[in-house]
Order: C-alpha cells, then sequence, then structure tokens
C-alpha cells in the first residue's frame, strides 16, 4: 500500500505534519504512539514504565504490520523509536512513501525542553540525551528517507506547500 509515512525525532512535527497532510489530501491520519496507547490504556510513558521499551516497541512493530493490509491510503505518522528496531526495516518500506521530518539539535532542544511526556530524554542532562539519540537515529531516519524536509526553519505553511509538492511528484512516479 501506498499510504505517506512521517517519521523523525520526537519534536519534529510528525504529527501536525501528519494531520495537516491528512486533512489536505483528504485521508484518515494515524499516529501510531496514538494506536498503542489506546489499545493499552495507558501513556507510553507508563508502557516503558511498568511493561519496558521493548514491549512497546513489540506493540508498535504489530500496529504496522496491520496497516501494510490496510487498502485505505493513510497517512501514518510513526513513533520516533520505531525505525530503529531492525525488524521494521522491511515493513517501514512496505507501508509507501517515507518522509523524514529532520530538525536540528537546536529546534528539536527548544521544542522539548519543556516535554514531560517522553521516557527517553525525562529527567537530569535532557539536552545531552536529545544530542546523543539525535547522532544515534538521523542516519537511520535519512536510510528510510523518499523525501528529507527540514523542519523549523521555514513557516509551516511553506513547509507544507513545498512537501505536498514533492509527495504529488513522488506519488506520481510510483
Amino acid at each position: 500500500m501506498n499510504h505517506i509515512v512521517i517519521i523523525g525525532f520526537m519534536g519534529s512535527g510528525k504529527t501536525r505534519v501528519g494531520k495537516r497532510l491528512a486533512k489536505d489530501f483528504d485521508l484518515p491520519f494515524i499516529d501510531i504512539d496514538r494506536v498503542v496507547t489506546r489499545k493499552m490504556n495507558l501513556s507510553v510513558k507508563d508502557i516503558f514504565d511498568k511493561f519496558g521499551e521493548p514491549f512497546y516497541r513489540a506493540l508498535e512493530t504489530t500496529v504496522i504490520k496491520e496497516l501494510i493490509k490496510d487498502q485505505e491510503q493513510k497517512v501514518i505518522s510513526l513513533g520516533s523509536g520505531l525505525p530503529m528496531q531492525e525488524q521494521n526495516e522491511k515493513y517501514i518500506k512496505q507501508l509507501g512513501t517515507v518522509v523524514y521530518l529532520k530538525g536540528s539539535y537546536e529546534t528539536l532542544k527548544e521544542r522539548l525542553e519543556n516535554s514531560k511526556s517522553n521516557p527517553l530524554i525525562d529527567g537530569d542532562n535532557k539536552a545531552d540525551k536529545i544530542k546523543k539519540l539525535l547522532r544515534q537515529r538521523d542516519p537511520v531516519y535519512a536510510k528510510f528517507a523518499d523525501i528529507e524536509m527540514i523542519t523549523g526553519d521555514k513557516p509551516f505553511e511553506a513547509l507544507i506547500s513545498q512537501l505536498e509538492e514533492k509527495l504529488q511528484t513522488v506519488i506520481k512516479n510510483s
């Protein structure tokens, strides 16, 4: 299925951009984190605390495997850690066109400094944790990307306009 799949670091704008693309292309929007938290009736942080990160990642994998079979085109926002799981590589590629929303360290740090919802950066040294995770994740995200867009360096409307133009071209050629 050729879904539009949004990946990127936490705070990169995956949900905001995904919802807007869904509205503009008249498609349903799916946020994998929300699907998992609804299934478990717990927050991401609570799932991590009670069951651990590997359990959470397994739930994400189950959800994307189900979406591969879904014949109705959607805009799908993946959790920021989902592409980091090796077993998910083949599934992400099968989902559709992958858009990597790439934020600079400065942009992401600013957007995440008051976040209390992400267990991977909570606590002390949040800036160091962001920097370390970003270094690990950026090359993986880039490897999946059919389209790469920089976030935080231009107004939202300009980003959406450029992205929609690129998506039209990619979808037309696929």
